[in-house]
């Protein structure tokens, strides 16, 4: 009880023994490993691979709002039960799992006197006769296999009259019958013989339904269900896809907010249009830890970015530094706010080929480039991933490539696909048959390095003091911190229209004046930073001159980002400098072996499981910091506790300083067997260790 469970799929398939299937590829991995060197000893001496990850100061991560408050040891997200990820909405609601009712459709009640009246009405199409008829076959046992129906011509009644047939169907014998209105396109050979002899016929039939069928006419207040979903290292679009693919969807029907970290037990809103609960339960049944709950009924779908923010609950592990020093450490950070970067998430998790040079390549219109890097082998590939890279780079063979992959979902097999489709050089058109949503994200990832490295510069040059030029919103954005220029369809002229609206996102922000700065209405938490684009004002000093500098260092400048492909054209963002957590609390925690679980779940508290007790002060071997605070949409998590730690957070480091803990404190083999796949989990897992407040 307590513990986080290791997965155990698949361990019975051989390595690389058929397409990739992403429940087993790690096992696979693992036991390989073992059949190689004959043996599955070496565990408590065996370090992970180091592989070639990011690094902080290589994506223009470098500053902190204070610099000179020494930081500490602290292990971030060591089990993905140490990170809690809760949405608050645009009301500020905290979506928390806490209600497993089922709604159920109800039958609203029809006076009897008006069902008579609609009797009478209808006395012509359904006589006393043919309702006694009705009442036998709703007292009949269902039979397999017999048909069990009455069929009424209705082509004489309008649709309210036939809407009043259901209707009595519905109140008189509830889910015993079911009717349903055939039209043409539904009746038998013969009696569209008839139809067509004698005019536009309908038939209304009533059945004996199959045993835990009904009536699936929808009776729910609205069209759109809500509900909450709780899902344990998982991801979002995961979760959403499995959902779709259950109730006849497709993946973009299931709507949500934002995307939640893979690596966390997140709790979050999703919505699907005409789905009952019941289904929706049934579906979420298919997949181990996730659960869904709190239903609601509403009007409107949930959009991506409806939400105010996200509420974090984490656990850092292995904290050495005296407590008063991680005081002082928090005081700060509730005081100063962090520096609003984009973590290392935002770039991928190879050194070799981060994210923002293929949105150079998609930039400067090197189609080429951009396809290679995409496919272009690395050290820190899944192995399923490597063999497929791999085999392309050495072969060029794009069928063949594309045949390794167990589904589409991913890029590489979208952009193999194209290649295969539109020939091996044809690469513009090849990147086409990547969704827009997910190409976006390099040349977004190229925007973000910029903003990392203006943001560095910002700070290392003028501290945390407000300077002329500054830009402040003209009005205070309710929503997003981060606000994006509309992008422009592909197929829409440039013409006086658009040129207004280009102006009229330009005056959202204005320059700080001399005498704004003197008036301390201001301070640096208002102040935002451009992300390069064509449609963007830029800071009225010193800032100006360094975006263009930047871009041109790679052969861009703001009017290239024009893009005559308008997929890749930038308009260009604002967001803010800083960022200021709400409402941080924390508290400290003893804890003996790395498995100990140190935050409870909303599923936890709702089924009253017990997470680990508490050890007392000679039993107690490491000490844990337990954090929550709140943040805005699109800032990280781990960019807060990189200004606390004063630590880089990259998988690498992380990595390095779990191991070096652990050495200090030996473990019982089978815990520490455990710990050390664990470990490797992190290093393989394409997430890392960052978390955006989506």
């Amino acid at each position: 009880m307590g513990k986080d469970r290791g997965r155990g799929r698949g361990r019975g398939r051989n390595f690389q023994s058929r397409p990739y299937n992403k429940n087993n590829w790690r096992a696979q991995k693992k036991d390989h490993g073992r059949h190689s060197n004959g043996s599955s000893s070496g565990h408590s001496n065996r370090a992970p691979q180091q592989k070639c990850t990011l690094l902080e100061n290589q994506v223009g991560i470098t500053e902190f709002t204070n610099s000179e408050l020494a930081g500490f040891t602290g292990i971030v997200k060591s089990r993905f039960s140490d990170f809690h990820v809760n949405e608050i909405d645009v009301a500020g609601q905290l979506m928390q799992l806490n209600d497993l009712n089922v709604p159920k459709m109800v039958v609203e009640p029809v006076d009897a006197t008006e069902l008579n009246e609609w009797r009478l009405k209808l006395q012509s199409v359904i006589d006393e006769q043919m309702w006694q008829q009705i009442a036998d076959l709703a007292a009949a046992k269902y039979e397999a296999g017999t048909e069990q129906k009455i069929e009424i011509d209705v082509s004489n009644l309008d649709k309210e009259q036939r809407t009043q047939i259901h209707q009595l169907v519905k109140q008189l014998y509830q889910s015993k019958l079911v009717s349903t209105t055939l039209s043409q396109q539904a009746l038998p050979t013969a009696m569209e013989e008839e139809q067509l002899a004698g005019g536009d016929k309908k038939i209304l039939r009533i059945s004996k339904p199959k045993p835990g069928r009904g009536d699936n006419r929808w009776s729910f207040p609205a069209e759109f269900v809500h509900f909450v979903v709780h899902k344990v290292n998982m991801d979002t679009s995961e979760v959403a896809a499995t959902l779709a693919s259950r109730l006849n969807l497709r993946p973009s029907q299931v709507n949500y907010c934002g995307t939640k970290d893979k690596r966390a037990k997140t709790t979050q809103s999703m919505c699907v249009k005409r789905r009952t609960p019941d289904a929706i339960v049934h579906a979420s049944r298919c997949m181990r830890n996730v659960y869904v709950g709190n239903f609601s009924f509403k009007p409107h779908t949930l959009k991506l970015g409806e939400l105010q923010g996200n509420r974090f609950r984490l656990a850092l592990r292995h904290i050495t530094e005296p407590r008063e020093h991680i005081e002082l450490a928090l005081q700060s950070l509730k005081a100063r706010g962090f520096i609003n970067y984009y973590g290392l998430q935002r770039f991928g998790n190879s050194a070799s080929v981060p994210t923002y040079e293929v949105g150079v390549a998609l930039l400067k219109r090197d189609f080429k480039h951009a396809c290679e890097l995409i496919l272009k082998p690395r050290d820190n590939d899944m192995e399923f991933m490597r063999v497929i890279r791999e085999a392309w780079w050495q072969d060029r063979d794009s069928v063949a490539a594309a045949a390794k992959f167990h589904d589409d979902k991913f890029i590489e097999k979208k952009l193999l696909d194209g290649l295969a489709s539109f020939g091996e050089h044809d690469y513009a058109a090849a990147l086409r048959r990547i969704p827009r949503n997910m190409l976006l994200l390099y040349p977004h990832a190229y925007q973000s390095l910029i903003f990392n490295r203006i943001a560095s510069r910002r700070i290392k040059e003028f501290g945390l003091k407000l300077i002329p030029g500054d830009l402040v919103y003209v009005e205070e954005q309710p929503l997003q911190i981060e606000q994006q220029a509309s992008e422009e369809p592909e197929d829409e002229p440039e013409d006086d229209s658009l040129l207004e609206e280009e102006s009229i996102f330009k005056r959202k922000v204005r320059a700080l004046s001399d005498e704004d700065i003197a008036s301390d209405k201001y301070k640096l938490s208002d102040v935002v930073l451009p992300l390069p684009g064509y449609d963007i004002t830029y800071p009225s000093n010193d800032c100006a001159a360094w975006y263009e500098q930047m871009l041109a260092e790679v052969g861009l400048s703001s009017e290239l980002l024009r893009h005559k492909d308008k997929t890749y054209a930038l308009g260009g963002a604002y967001r803010k400098l800083l960022i200021q957590p709400s409402d941080l609390k924390w508290s400290f925690r003893s804890y003996s072996t790395p498995e100990d679980t140190l935050i409870a779940s909303d599923w936890e508290q709702l089924k009253n499981i017990p997470i680990t007790v508490e050890p007392s002060e000679t039993e107690a071997k490491y000490t844990a910091l337990l954090l929550e605070f709140s943040l805005p949409t699109a800032a990280y998590a781990t960019m807060l506790l990189r200004e606390l730690l004063k630590q880089d957070t990259s998988t690498a480091r992380q990595m390095q300083l779990e191991q070096q803990e652990i050495s200090k404190n030996p473990m019982p083999d089978a815990i520490e067997e455990k710990t050390t796949e664990t470990i490797e989990l992190i290093a393989e897992t394409t997430e890392g260790v960052q978390i955006e407040s989506n």
